[in-house]
């Protein structure tokens, strides 16, 4: 801090080499104010020590780049750009798919209810499908099973036995009587007859998407509470929605098992077996040639018959004993 002194004119205070006072304007008679020393330069290697370090600049600066890296940097750029235009057009071609996808599944969905509709008049609806690679209605009407395709308006029929000849169904008579969807519509279980009178129905699983055909079971066929129900010969089979066998013997299973002979009253064979061994036996022996039958006169005991008087006793021609033909 700079000395300070009163001014001898006015009394204020100022600094102590200041040549007039700032206030009254009058000299203050104070010494001139000493010049400043310089300071000594400092040598070369001080210089050096003191001096701050400057960082480069790498982008002030120009640097020499070999011709293989600014071709593999080329290169990088060029993919990059390749890959971000690709993702971009994917993702514009998904939006256009979401958008087309969502405007044919909600036309599908409108034909496949408003044929439902139709089939409801006369027949029965199985199973609706809206999916984009099915777009299908599957109904039963008199005793046919047939297909809508939503997307060409046109319905076929579905003919079981065509995937699997073992699928008999009689279309002269009933021809199939019912047609479930499975639970996870996998399946559609058919129910058929096989001859003229229903006598014996057919129970058969078709895939819902390849149209593949299996034999379940034959016989008298029910669908109470959700199970099928056969009977034949003697037997009960029991199936859940999907076809698959719950309980009992299937046709198949059945006819593979061994048949029991029906048990014969051994008292009525051992009488039968005696008999015709006795029978036998005594033909063996009998000649038929030498056999003479007599027939003997009994008479009674309290007739009494005169000594001269012979009876006249007929005589009876012998009769030959046929063998018994075995």
């Amino acid at each position: 801090m700079a000395n300070i002194s009163e001014c001898p004119s006015c009394g204020k205070m100022i600094y102590s080499h200041a040549a007039l006072c700032p206030y009254c304007k009058k000299k203050t008679g104070f010494p001139p104010a000493p010049e400043p020393v310089a300071a000594p330069e400092p040598n070369a290697e001080e210089q050096h020590r003191g001096k701050p370090i400057k960082m480069l600049n790498p982008f002030g600066q120009q640097r020499k780049y070999k011709k293989a890296t600014i071709a593999k940097a080329a290169v990088i750029i060029l993919l990059s750009v390749v890959v971000l235009i690709l993702y971009i057009n994917v993702q514009q071609m998904n939006n256009r798919q979401l958008s087309i996808g969502s405007t044919f599944d909600h036309t599908t969905r409108e034909v496949i209810d408003s044929m439902a509709n139709e089939v409801l008049q006369t027949g029965l609806v199985v199973a609706k499908f809206y999916e984009r690679d099915r777009h299908s209605l599957v109904y039963l009407e008199e005793g046919h099973l047939y297909e809508f395709d939503a997307y060409t308006r046109d319905s076929k029929e579905i003919l079981p036995q065509e995937h699997n000849p073992a699928a008999v169904i009689d279309y002269t008579g009933s021809g199939i009587l019912q047609a479930n969807i499975s639970p996870d519509e996998s399946f559609i279980v058919i129910m058929a007859s096989r001859n003229p009178g229903n006598t014996e129905c057919g129970l058969y699983r078709m895939d819902a998407k390849t149209k593949a055909v299996t034999v379940i079971d034959r016989g008298k066929v029910t669908f109470e509470n959700n199970e099928y129900r056969v009977e034949s010969g003697g037997r009960t089979a029991r199936y859940n929605m999907e076809g698959t066998k719950l309980a009992g013997l299937t046709i198949d299973e059945a006819e593979a098992m061994p048949k029991v002979k029906p048990v014969e009253k051994r008292e009525e064979v051992r009488e039968e077996r005696q008999e015709e061994q006795k029978e036998e036996s005594m033909v063996e022996h009998l000649q038929p040639d030498q056999i003479d039958i007599v027939k003997k006169v009994v008479m009674p005991n309290d007739i009494k018959v005169d000594p001269k008087v012979v009876p006249d006793v007929p005589t009876v021609p012998t009769v030959p004993v046929q063998q018994k033909k075995k």
